[in-house]
């Protein structure tokens, strides 16, 4: 019960205990009188100290996980046991929804788990199961799947846009594909208000929503060694991405990269880390931005190896540092934040930001207070989205 509430009902009480106390003094003497004011005033004391004491509540952001939590992962065998699970904005632990899911992916710019508008459903693009499923969130009541190694989804004008590397396919809320197109890429992203939609891989693409391709903009000079991880719509109709440098290797950058509704490149701000994903504040058109850097060694063919030779001649785990940046519409630097580099996911309704890091989940607001950290995760890729009115 409010606060508001509870001095209403105190207030009405006290109202009647006095025309009680008129009556009883007129029928049963002064001393029945005294003791039944005494015990009124005792319970009024108490009900107001109750009151007083009382925090209104708050709703707060509910934001779904979806964690590849099996390490056996990295052997590329079975059993898998990646789950998602609902964070409940200053609760814990973890309410798992869906078990037993198949991740193999290591990079989170996608979007490979998505929440409908209305907070109701929700899809997730599994690629080591080659499918994709919805889920009904309140229960995690799986509603159908359909085959196809996609990367990324969206919900967007009554249907589930979602992407693979050559395609883009609109589905309908029973899982039935209703158009596609071959333009495909790694992350997709709505913009709602302009009517069309953002690929983003090896190029940047831009259709409507009839799936006509718009126009094709290159972004570097190899694609063999670099890709568009990550893209989010800005207010104004431009987007922002995120590319990153696979290997360290001339040709591709680690950089965030600003492009016009028209496909022109308007910025770009050069970055010391390999960022994983961004996403931008609707209300003012600034970019978060999560990434990592690590020492990393290769072997002669081109393979990465999860450990390297120190001075001493031994076997050391490559190191890695996070990086979580807020920037201004323009690209300029804000604040910089040490946890994160995994995943991360504004929750428009209040501009606070969600961080996945290795094995926690931060919460921040818009100026780059710390509101809380969720532990629980497991050191594996995570993929958050934000549930509406949840």
């Amino acid at each position: 019960m409010s606060y508001g509430k509870c001095i209403k009902i105190v207030s009405c009480l006290e109202d009647i205990l006095m025309c009680i106390s008129y009556k009883l003094s007129h029928t049963a003497g002064h001393k029945l009188t005294r003791i039944f004011i005494t015990v009124s005033i005792l319970f009024l004391i108490a009900g107001y100290s109750s009151a007083s004491n009382e925090i209104p509540s708050e709703t707060g952001s509910t934001v779904l996980v979806l964690d590849d939590c099996d390490d056996d992962n990295k052997t590329r065998t079975a059993p898998y046991g990646d789950t998602v699970s609902l964070l409940k904005q200053g609760s814990e632990p973890f309410r798992t929804l869906v078990r037993d899911l198949k991740i193999m992916r290591n990079w989170g710019g996608c979007r490979a788990m998505s929440v409908s508008g209305d907070g109701r459903f929700f899809v997730v693009c599994e690629d080591a199961a080659n499918r994709l499923t919805m889920y009904e969130t309140a229960t995690g009541r799986n509603l159908w799947s359909l085959l196809g190694l996609l990367n990324s989804a969206v919900f967007a004008n009554g249907l589930i846009y979602a992407t693979d590397g050559e395609s883009i396919f609109a589905i309908d809320n029973t899982g039935t594909i209703v158009k596609h197109n071959r333009i495909g890429g790694i992350d997709i992203a709505v913009d709602a208000k302009h009517d069309c939609l953002w690929i983003v891989g090896l190029d940047v693409k831009k259709c409507n929503l009839d799936l006509q391709l718009q126009f094709k903009t290159e972004l570097t000079l190899d694609v063999t060694k670099t890709g568009a991880f990550s893209v989010d719509v800005s207010p104004d109709g431009s987007i922002w991405i995120a590319e990153q440098n696979i290997r360290q290797e001339y040709g591709s950058r680690n950089r965030l990269v600003k492009i016009s509704p028209e496909g022109s490149i308007l910025k770009t701000v050069n970055l010391n880390f390999s960022p994983i994903r961004l996403r931008i504040d609707r209300s003012d058109g600034s970019v978060w931005t999560t990434g990592i850097i690590k020492e990393r060694d290769f072997s002669k063919i081109g393979d990465e190896w999860p450990e390297t030779l120190d001075e001493l001649n031994e076997l050391v785990e490559t190191k890695t540092e996070t990086f979580t940046r807020k920037y201004d519409s323009e690209g300029n630097l804000i604040f910089e934040i040490s946890e994160g580099g995994y995943s991360i996911e504004l929750d428009q309704s209040d501009r606070s930001v969600w961080i996945a890091g290795k094995t926690n989940i931060w919460h921040y607001s818009a100026n780059g207070r710390n509101l809380g950290s969720y532990a629980g995760s497991s050191d594996g890729q995570k993929w958050l989205a934000i549930v509406p009115n949840g």
